[in-house]
């Protein structure tokens, strides 16, 4: 009797250990590209690739146009659980607007929001002046469990647009 409880404790302590830990369920996993699965797993890894896209629209915004308030930019990313959208750009500003609440949040070059769509401008004070090329980059987190029962952000992905220069007040998104 001794013996096989002893043979089934041995065995259910190495199942224990040939499962490891385990991440929570649901988590997204858009690729099965074993990279892209990892970063997951550890969020300061990057990722050498982009796996999904950023739409903008319109491709071509100035801010005399009285009808668009910058660049409206959406990922093309469906989360399966709850994360952040945390976008910064090199030149501009990223403008947050809630349409359902009227608020507006008028953030810099950085900022942090649960909505996937944000939008782009830049000062007008500018307007007349070289401007820089831009790079937008969104990396998309969430909440991840460390090994012990801790918090933290951990990244899911990321990808960047890039907007430039037309008759030097025209900003252009592209690819």
């Amino acid at each position: 009797m001794r013996s096989r409880l002893l043979l089934t404790g041995s065995i259910l302590l190495c199942a224990i250990l040939v499962a490891g830990c385990t991440s929570p369920t649901g988590l997204h996993t858009p690729s099965p590209d074993a990279r892209t699965a990892s970063v997951t797993a550890n969020p300061t890894f990057t990722p050498d690739k982009t796996i999904f896209t950023i739409h903008a629209s319109p491709e071509k915004y100035s801010p005399i146009m009285s009808s668009a308030v910058g660049i409206r930019l959406t990922p093309d990313y469906t989360a399966s659980v709850p994360v952040s959208y945390n976008w910064t750009a090199n030149y501009g500003t990223f403008i947050s607007w809630n349409a359902t609440e009227g608020n507006v949040t008028i953030g810099n070059q950085s900022i942090r929001t649960t909505d996937p769509s944000i939008y782009w401008s830049y000062p007008p004070e500018d307007m007349g002046r070289e401007k820089p090329p831009v790079t937008v980059r969104l990396v998309i987190e969430s909440e991840r469990l460390i090994h012990g029962g801790g918090g933290g952000r951990g990244t899911i992905a990321w990808s960047e647009i890039r907007i430039g220069w037309e008759k030097n007040d025209t900003a252009v998104a592209g690819p």
